[in-house]
Parts: C-alpha cells; structure tokens; sequence
C-alpha cells in the first residue's frame, strides 16, 4: 500500500516575506494611531496605500484607489510612442489606443472611481488626442473622437462596466 503522506509532504513550510508586506486600514478607524505587527521577530509596516495587481489602494474611511501611479506610467508609454514620430497617421492612434489606453483601463471596471478621478483619466486621453492633431489644450477633442468613431475614457469604462 502507498502511504500517501510521506515525511516530505508533512513538512511543506512556508515563509513570509515581511519586507514585501504593509499593513493598511480601511474603515472607522483608518485615522487611529495602530502598534506595529510582528510575525515572528520582524515587524511588518504600516501604510498609506498599498499596491496590489497593479492598483493602488489608499487608507481611508471608505475604499479609495489612487490614479497617480497609473497617470505617470500612461505618459511614460505615451512619451515612448511619441518619441519613435510625430506623423498624425491611423499608426500612431492606434499604438495610443492599443498601449497606452490599456493602462489607464486595466481594471477600471473592476473599481469604483470617483467623478473627479473619471475626469482626471479622460483628460489623459484627451491629451494624447491633442498632441497628435496639434490641437492647443483650450480646444474640444469632442469632433474629433466622434470623427473616428472613438469613445473617451468616461464612457469606456461606462461600457466596460456593463459587461461585467
């Protein structure tokens, strides 16, 4: 008969890496003042957001996410594209659109945005949009996106929304 639980598979041990763990807190008592974790001897941080997939998580009263971090890696794409042409053509929009747009839409349906922070994204986009038909940040991209047949960030994640 096979004895299915050897020595080996009773002594799995784990470890935890304190160094790439915080804590963070969320609810009524996300201002008070917490005494530090510890798992063994190290101590394990407390912090004011967290990163986890990809999405910062901010302490708070209520769940918040923080767009900043998303923000500077979409221009960092956006300067890369940029910098390879300056031409308008259907190449450029679409590497915009197939790059940099994924980043600020990467689990947007999944969070619950606020209305300022919507705005903060779609004026991102918006920008793109200017700098590639040399529009001055006064005007409406509005016609333009109509013309192509191309959404902005606020109804994007509208529609994204509805499909989960």
């Amino acid at each position: 008969m096979l004895d299915v639980c050897s020595d080996s598979a009773r002594s799995l041990s784990l470890s935890f890496n304190v160094n790439k763990s915080h804590c963070i807190v969320i609810g009524k008592m996300h201002s008070y003042v917490i005494q530090s974790m510890y798992l063994d001897s190290p101590c394990i941080e407390w912090s004011n957001s967290i990163k986890y997939l990809g999405v910062y998580l901010q302490n708070g009263k209520i769940v918040k996410f923080d767009i900043n971090p998303c923000k500077r890696v979409f221009y960092a794409a956006c300067n890369s594209i940029f910098m390879h042409g300056s031409d308008v053509n259907e190449l450029a929009l679409s590497l915009q659109q197939s790059y940099s747009l994924l980043i600020i839409m990467y689990a947007a349906p999944a969070l619950a945005f606020t209305s300022k922070q919507i705005q903060g994204l779609n004026a991102c986009w918006n920008l793109v949009i200017r700098t590639l038909f040399g529009y001055s940040k006064h005007e409406s991209v509005k016609a333009v996106l109509l013309g192509l047949g191309r959404l902005n960030v606020r109804h994007l994640i509208m529609q994204k929304s509805k499909v989960l």
